[in-house]
């Protein structure tokens, strides 16, 4: 009789334990960057403290390089919107391609420090993104900081902005960048999806990209670059998303520990990018890439090509609420 007692306790307690492991939501969670990326490694920080926090209620997977969506990043916000995507982290300069208005944050040369940046996001100044990343069909979960880009290339180091003439220089489909390198330093503009990059740099199908530190990094372009320039030229976000009808699916409580969760990781990874960048860059010099970094001189002279560009900028933002918003914000912080 304790033998059968015994056995049926013991199936209860297995069956109970498949049913709890069978009650996890399973979400996925993309990036478009290298598992030892910052945002990647901010991601699976993400994804961690959610798994843990819910207590065996969510069980969130990380996937990395863009391979739910075949790299494309533009077809990452439409798969999410169908959804083929449960959570994506995608920068703000792909959102610009649903809104113009999105390329605001992308203004060369607006944000004195990450810190300004950051404050920025967390303005009501901002809101209109936000707002609009939900008019997308896309719940916004939150803005994450991203580090100031800088710029690698075989030609030579980038003091000034006339160093840029002539350079094949890759960049995001983005016409803020176009602008900029094209119309402002002279650089020959190549939007190029991010994939394809390392195979183009080891060809000299083009001779340069730019990307905040740990993107280089990463994707080891050390092994196909000489020159790295802390030119520091625009700082974006990260737009931190999910598919809305996964995220109506979660119970109430894990709807409040998704989004407070969210909002939290927007410091731990400011942190983490303080914290790394510098030795990303010490790596990659190590490995023989040369780094510079522009004097204020040099700074003033890109500032001034940027601001020399703002009637442009106007136009491709197309939203005078928020630009003259984000602008006041930029000049008072």
């Amino acid at each position: 009789m304790k033998k059968l007692t015994v056995m049926a306790l013991t199936v209860c307690a297995i069956t109970a334990f498949g049913m709890s492991a069978s009650a996890a939501t399973k979400l996925n969670l993309s990036v478009p960057d290298a598992a030892s990326s910052s945002i990647g490694v901010a991601a699976q920080e993400f994804a961690d403290q959610l798994n843990e926090k819910s207590e065996g209620e969510l069980e969130v997977k990380v996937y990395f390089d863009g391979s739910l969506y075949g790299g494309d990043a533009t077809a990452a916000v439409t798969t999410m919107q169908d959804g083929g995507l449960d959570m994506l982290c995608l920068a703000t300069s792909w959102y610009s391609s649903f809104d113009s208005s999105f390329n605001v944050i992308q203004i060369p040369y607006l944000f004195k420090s990450v810190d300004a940046e950051q404050a920025y996001l967390n303005d009501e100044a901002s809101q209109p993104m936000w707002d609009a990343v939900e008019g997308m069909g896309v719940k916004f979960l939150a803005a994450w900081t991203r580090s100031f880009r800088m710029t690698t290339n075989n030609i030579r180091p980038i003091t000034k902005p006339e160093d840029f003439e002539g350079i094949k220089l890759r960049t995001p489909g983005n016409q803020i960048y176009q602008v900029f390198f094209g119309d402002g330093c002279g650089a020959n503009v190549t939007p190029m999806s991010f994939s394809e990059v390392y195979t183009a740099l080891q060809t000299n199908t083009i001779d340069g990209q730019e990307n905040p530190a740990d993107v280089p990094f990463s994707a080891s372009f050390y092994e196909v670059q000489k020159y790295i320039s802390a030119t520091n030229h625009i700082g974006e976000a990260w737009v931190v998303g999910m598919n809305p009808d996964k995220f109506a699916s979660l119970s109430e409580e894990m709807q409040t520990l998704v989004l407070e969760t969210a909002q939290e990781m927007q410091q731990w990874k400011k942190d983490y990018d303080e914290a790394t960048d510098q030795s990303d860059i010490d790596f990659m010099i190590e490995k023989g890439m040369e780094y510079n970094e522009l004097d204020d001189e040099g700074f003033a002279a890109f500032q001034e090509v940027s601001k020399s560009l703002y009637p442009k900028f106007q136009e491709i933002v197309n939203n005078q609420d928020l630009w003259d918003a984000t602008i006041a914000f930029a000049e008072a912080n």
